[in-house]
């Protein structure tokens, strides 16, 4: 689901499952805390923010108390309001980390090229991402 926050022009409402909001919470804490030792400060605000919008669907959430440390269950959906830029940088951030993780991107689920090879979580949020945010 992809919608305008309370009627918020500049923020964009995208609904998710619980489990892929935590994923993109993860990542950007990551990138949060290289960014706070040797990166941007912009970065870091932006990573906040982002991270503070999640928290904050959280909270809302009518089983925010029902799932693991307090989330609510990871197979519910969760609606989180970002601006569009927001949104982009999670995605650019999904991408950047996956290829991290892969050292370097080489073999990478759907960057391999091989049909065969399965689709990283990474890059499957981040593809669905870039699904919504061209249907908005």
């Amino acid at each position: 689901m992809t919608d305008q926050a309370n009627g918020n022009p500049d923020l964009l409402a995208l609904t998710m499952l619980v489990e892929d909001w935590l994923f993109i919470d993860g990542t950007i804490d990551n990138t949060v805390a290289i960014a706070a030792v040797d990166g941007p400060v912009s970065a870091v605000e932006q990573g906040h923010s982002i991270r503070e919008a999640g928290w904050a669907a959280t909270r809302a959430h009518p089983r925010n108390k029902d799932g693991w440390a307090g989330w609510p269950p990871t197979d519910d959906e969760i609606t989180v309001a970002l601006p569009p830029a927001a949104w982009r940088f999670v995605v650019r951030e999904l991408y950047r980390w996956e290829q991290v993780m892969a050292g370097g991107g080489e073999g990478v689920g759907a960057d391999s090229g091989d049909a065969e090879v399965p689709e990283s979580r990474g890059f499957a949020v981040a593809r669905r991402l870039v699904e919504r945010l061209g249907e908005a």
